[in-house]
């Protein structure tokens, strides 16, 4: 969907060019001109694709990027724009961005390089509709103006950027430009979209890096941000620019304003007001300027800041030591331990926390200039590296020898490294690498083999101790923890110290236990006993018969009569008005119109019959010598009402007559397995079906069998 304007010798170039991108979209060859030409998104379709452009040539005339004449994002079907530029030289020329996009439009521009027309902004997207997640991200361009005039900039945005959207500038360097970005009329960055200057060099940007010609909001999670950048020749202007005028100013509102590693000591930071609203966030992080300029109200976060009149231009001002953490993340995203954001699903992007992907996050950052190990950016050295000295061009001049490599400390007159910088180690060909134990500070003779740990300390069998005092491992980094000591538990990354008596580790939660000290053994409320007790609501089984419980849990107390936790109101005898005080299987007294038995644990009516078998409930029918249901704890042999053994199997509710060490009937929510054992029923659901009733059965014929033997 491309089109060809022009005339003479210009319009045969074109229609090389645009043959060629009938078919591929892409320039193949150098110097072939788009000067004139279109690239259209009307008549879009599910079955359009990538669009690519490489190594053409734009002079004179503006390349146009048409969207269509209303609005595409509604049609689900059609696939998100994607449309690049890679080495485009410019001359005179410039880009238009208009009108409507599909949905998710990507429009990237790499390394252009070249003269833009006088007055005009190298892509103009003035006339755009900014929303429905169009993003345009220009990089690693240079390009410059004949001569210094206003409205020259990298790119002109219209005044509403929203839906996620965003407008990405990275790596450029532009000179007798007005400004960076140039954001046009009362302007509103909203609804998780972004507004971002980064790594930019600017000579001449009179109006700022970023520039609005009036009011500026920031709000519902959106991002404005200006970073790694520095200016020159613009003494006395702002490096973000508002235009003069009544009621200009800056709001923030439920979103994140941040400016960091940024330098201009001629420059002041911002010429208008800048106000903060609900849960609204600004962050500057090493930024050197001559003053901060205009009021900033709220709760503002700085570190590393210089200017002249801070105190007086930010009243609220939070100063974060160098060695702390000044965070800076999009509402409502949260900062770990190592000062990084924690991004919710919806905006999952770092380092910010955006709705969309942003190039920072990858970007290749060139780090402090040789010999300086703290900078504001590249160019601006804030501390340089041993036999360095600071120049007033905030720039390190060696005073001995200039090592290669990068990480290296001190090298011979032949610059061969003989001691590396902290965190590396000399391998032999003379090269640092990054020590391999983690947590190791110094590893000056091999990267393998550490002695000196972060904080001082010397290694154990060459391993640094763990940040967290109480955590036995952490192979990967020593501020993350996968194992904690004895007695504590990984709660929220940190360890700490189990509540349950006993418990050997308690992860995830250190109220419940997940494994207990030797010679004790977990209960089912994730206790820890000295015996295996498996009594329903009961904490710690009674060491010396654990067939009884010692304590049970609130509202459940000890039977006094078979060691069973019972509600303590509770009286299981059939007839029974009041049981006695501490058991509720012996009857104190029976209701009106029965008898209490003599062992007290039935009350018989006139009409029932006696039963002269002890420790019987219940005889058999017509002989009161046979009886037919023993008492709980016995069971019925030849007529009798014999003791049953204890029962010592996990989760087992009654265990087989004569062999304690098999289960016949497991406790609630554990299955009978093959084996006569107890297994969890959460186990058993989604590895395994539990075992069938024939099963069951066939554990209690072995029992019954087993009994008759």
């Amino acid at each position: 969907m491309h089109s060809a304007r022009g005339g003479s010798l210009a319009v045969a170039a074109v229609a090389v060019c645009l043959a060629v991108l009938a078919t591929v979209g892409t320039c193949v060859f150098d110097s072939q001109e788009i000067g004139g030409s279109s690239f259209t998104f009307a008549g879009w379709s599910s079955a359009s694709k990538e669009e690519s452009y490489q190594s053409c040539t734009l002079t004179e005339k503006a390349f146009r990027i048409q969207g269509a004449a209303s609005s595409l994002s509604d049609d689900a079907t059609l696939p998100g724009g994607i449309l690049r530029f890679s080495t485009l030289r410019v001359s005179n020329g410039y880009i238009v961005v208009e009108k409507y996009f599909p949905r998710n439009t990507n429009i990237t521009i790499k390394d252009a390089s070249g003269t833009v027309a006088a007055g005009m902004p190298f892509i103009d997207a003035n006339t755009a509709i900014f929303s429905d997640q169009l993003s345009i991200v220009v990089t690693d361009s240079t390009l410059s103006w004949a001569a210094a005039r206003s409205g020259q900039s990298m790119v002109r945005a219209p005044f509403t950027i929203q839906l996620s959207s965003s407008l990405f500038v990275l790596g450029s360097t532009v000179a007798q430009a007005s400004s960076v970005v140039e954001v046009t009329g009362p302007s509103s960055i909203s609804q998780k979209s972004a507004l971002a200057v980064d790594y930019a060099k600017c000579t001449g940007c009179a109006q700022g890096l970023v520039y609005f010609t009036d009011f500026v909001r920031v709000w519902d999670r959106s991002l404005l941000r200006v970073s790694h950048s520095s200016v020159k020749g613009a003494a006395g202007k702002p490096l973000i620019g508002i235009a003069q005028k009544a009621g200009a100013s800056l709001a923030v509102e439920n979103s994140l304003f941040v400016v960091e590693n940024v330098s201009s000591p001629t420059s002041n930071l911002i010429d208008a007001p800048v106000s903060m609203g609900t849960d609204a966030q600004i962050t500057l992080r090493a930024v050197a300027v001559k003053s901060i300029g205009a009021t900033m109200a709220g709760g503002v976060t700085a570190q590393l800041l210089t200017a002249d009149d801070i105190a007086q231009q930010i009243p609220s001002v939070s100063v974060v030591p160098d060695t702390s953490c000044a965070a800076a993340c999009v509402p409502t995203a949260t900062v770990d331990s190592r000062c990084k954001c924690t991004c919710n699903a919806d905006m999952p992007n770092m380092n910010f926390c955006t709705a969309m992907k942003d190039p920072y996050t990858n970007y290749a950052y060139l780090g402090c200039s040789v010999g300086c190990t703290t900078c504001f950016n590249e160019t601006a050295c804030l501390e340089c590296r041993p036999s360095y000295e600071m120049l007033p061009s905030m720039t390190c001049s060696l005073t001995g020898l200039q090592c290669t490599d990068p990480n290296c400390k001190t090298c011979t007159t032949y610059g061969q490294c003989t001691d590396c910088n902290d965190g590396y180690g000399l391998t032999s060909s003379s090269a640092c690498v990054r020590c391999s134990v983690a947590g190791c500070k110094s590893c000056p003779i091999d990267a393998n083999v550490c002695e000196v740990c972060l904080g001082g300390s010397e290694p154990v069998n060459n391993m640094c101790p763990c940040t967290d005092a109480n955590c036995a491992s952490c192979p990967s980094d020593a501020g993350t923890c996968t194992q904690c000591a004895n007695g504590y538990g990984l709660v929220d990354g940190a360890c700490v110290r189990c509540q349950v008596p006993n418990c050997f580790s308690c992860d995830s939660d250190a109220n419940k236990c997940t494994q207990c000290a030797p010679n004790y053994y977990l209960t089912p409320l994730l206790t820890c006993s000295p015996v295996a007790c498996n009594i329903e609501h009961c904490m710690q089984c009674d060491p010396q018969t654990p067939s009884r419980c010692q304590e049970c849990v609130a509202p459940y107390v000890v039977d006094s009569y078979d060691g069973l936790c019972r509600l303590s109101d509770a009286c299981s005898v059939p007839n029974c008005k009041k049981c006695e005080p501490e058991t509720s299987r012996l009857c104190a007294e029976c209701d009106t119109g029965y008898t209490l038995t003599a062992d007290a644990t039935s009350c018989s009516s006139p009409t029932t019959q006696p039963c002269d078998v002890e420790h019987c409930n219940t005889c058999v029918n017509g002989d009161s010598t046979r009886c037919a249901y023993c008492n709980t704890g016995y069971y019925v042999s030849d007529g009798k009402c014999k003791t049953m053994q204890g029962c010592y199997v996990s989760n087992c509710a009654q265990c087989m007559l004569l062999d304690s060490t098999k289960c016949s009937t497991c406790m609630k929510g554990y299955l009978l397995t093959s084996s006569y054992g107890c297994v969890s029923q959460k186990v058993i659901n989604g590895a395994a079906a539990p075992y069938s009733l024939w099963v069951a059965a066939a554990v209690l014929l072995a029992s019954v069998v087993t009994h008759i033997a």
